[in-house]
Order: structure tokens, then sequence, then C-alpha cells
């Protein structure tokens, strides 16, 4: 009898896995937020500003025994950004219209090497509920049992359906936004 209990729990652990998606030499990176940061970089006719991202999820999954990269996503809401002026947050909500589309993220679809630790990134990004193709370069450093990604990609808003912000007729937000990401995370074990 307990041959068959640990049989069961066995063949339920493998269909978890199998559901999830992942193989047994597949796991996820568990990313430390606290070293780990996302941030959006826009330019203005005479200013410039970073927001910060401190609320996301990101889900890596890694070959255990190689740590290559086999999927990730990023999913936030765009509300979580933050700038370091509520009145400017306020504003970037109205323009992306957040309260008809909260949900943005970016989905990995291939990871292309370039050269040792050097990748291209494509992808999917989905914004202002619009979803566009997104390649940008990313560099995978692996230091013991952690694993850093980190990448920039360039995204022109116009593509997702946002309007170019324009004010007193000289005031211009440039439509094309940088996005930085660096994650740390910690190898599954072997």
């Amino acid at each position: 009898m307990t041959k068959n209990i640990i049989s069961s729990l066995f063949i339920f652990a493998a269909s978890l896995w199998a559901a999830a998606g992942l193989s047994a030499a597949e796991a996820p990176l568990a990313v430390d937020k606290a070293g780990s940061r996302v941030e959006i970089a826009v330019k203005t006719t005479v200013d410039s500003f970073v927001g910060k991202l401190p609320n996301y999820v990101a889900t890596v999954t890694v070959e255990r025994e190689t740590g290559a990269v086999t999927a990730a996503k990023i999913a936030f809401h765009f509300s979580d950004i933050r700038t370091g002026d509520e009145k400017r947050d306020h504003d970037m909500n109205v323009w992306q219209e957040t309260v008809k589309f909260p949900d943005s993220d970016f989905t990995l679809v291939v990871l292309a090497l370039d050269a040792p630790g050097k990748f291209t990134a494509h992808g999917r990004l989905t914004l202002h509920g619009v979803t566009h193709e997104l390649s940008f370069p990313v560099t995978i450093a692996r230091a013991g049992g952690s694993l850093t990604v980190e990448g920039e990609a360039v995204v022109d808003t116009r593509l997702f359906g946002l309007p170019v912000i324009k004010k007193f007729m000289v005031l211009k937000v440039d439509p094309l936004v940088t996005v930085r990401f660096h994650l740390v995370g910690a190898l599954p074990a072997l």
C-alpha cells in the first residue's frame, strides 16, 4: 500500500511538472528582486527622466546543468511605474489608458546566441492592449550559483497606438523609450 501511495505521489508530481511545461532538465530561476531592477528612460525636449518598476513578475526558466535560459516572461502593471513625480505618473497613466489596459508583459520567443554570453532576444511585447515583436541585445553571465541577465530595448510607443505627447507647442516627449533590465537570480540545484 505504501508503494502505491509513493507511486501516486510521483505520478502526481510528474504531471504537475509536465503541466507547468518544464522538462526534468529545466527549472525556474529564483529571481532576487532586491538585486534586480527594471527601468524606463524617457527623453523630452527640455528634460529626461527614468521610471522605475519596483513591482513585476519575472519568470525565467533555465536548464539545470548549464544555466541556459530556455524561457522568460516579465509581466507588470503599468500603474506600478514610478518616476518620482506623482503628477507625471498620473499623466503617464492617463496617456497609456491604464484603466483600460492595466497589464503589460514581454514574452521571450527565441534567444539567439551571438557570442559567448551575448544574445539577441526575440519576443513579443504587449503594451496598451497591443502586441508587437521586439528584438534587443542581452548579456547573460553565470557566477557560481547565480545568473545575471541584462538587456536594453528601445520601444517605439507609437507602434502600440500611443500618441506622441506634446505640450505648449514646444515640449515633446520622445516616443522612443529605453527599457533597461538587470535580473539576478539563484540557479536551481542539480
